[in-house]
């Protein structure tokens, strides 16, 4: 009975009381340049993935690098989410603002560290943002070719 209970609150309750709602949280671990952890004011763990934005996966070029740049951003610092949806991971699909309120989708997609997900956003600042980071060639966008994400877990798929 009590697992049950606690599987109700995890699987039902956390995921509609953090849907479409705006908080701040302690960014306590990074896990590539578009997802973290954190804990909210109620020392939950949580596990937020940027909206707008895809960048490359750990073992992709740049993959490191767009982690250790979000890692610059956010990590050890309290930050404001503002969640807009859950993934089939459970992982909160939010818009995410640094202590200044400067916007990390826009500030990754600045630096060339990620993509703009255009299949799930249309916002124009990021795309603009996106870009501007290919014509001056920053960040992943000096290579020659790079690979999007999407495109980078669909070939590693069946190995």
């Amino acid at each position: 009975m009590r697992k049950a209970l606690i599987s109700v609150f995890l699987f039902i309750v956390i995921p509609v009381l953090c849907s479409a709602q705006r908080f701040s949280v302690k960014v306590v671990g990074i896990s590539d340049g578009d997802t973290f952890t954190c804990i909210n004011n109620d020392n939950l763990q949580l596990k937020i993935r940027i909206y707008g934005i895809d960048a490359p996966e750990k073992k992709q070029a740049f993959g490191n690098k767009s982690k250790e740049y979000l890692s610059s951003l956010i990590f050890g610092k309290t930050v404001i989410v503002n969640v807009q949806s859950q993934d089939s991971w459970g992982r909160h699909i939010a818009y995410v603002y640094t202590p200044n309120g400067d916007d990390v989708s826009l500030l990754m997609l600045k630096a060339g560290m990620a993509w703009h997900f255009v299949k799930y956003d249309n916002t124009a600042a990021y795309l603009n943002a996106e870009l501007d980071a290919r014509r001056m060639k920053r960040g992943l966008w000096y290579d020659k070719a790079p690979l999007a994400p999407w495109d980078f877990r669909t070939q590693n798929k069946h190995r």
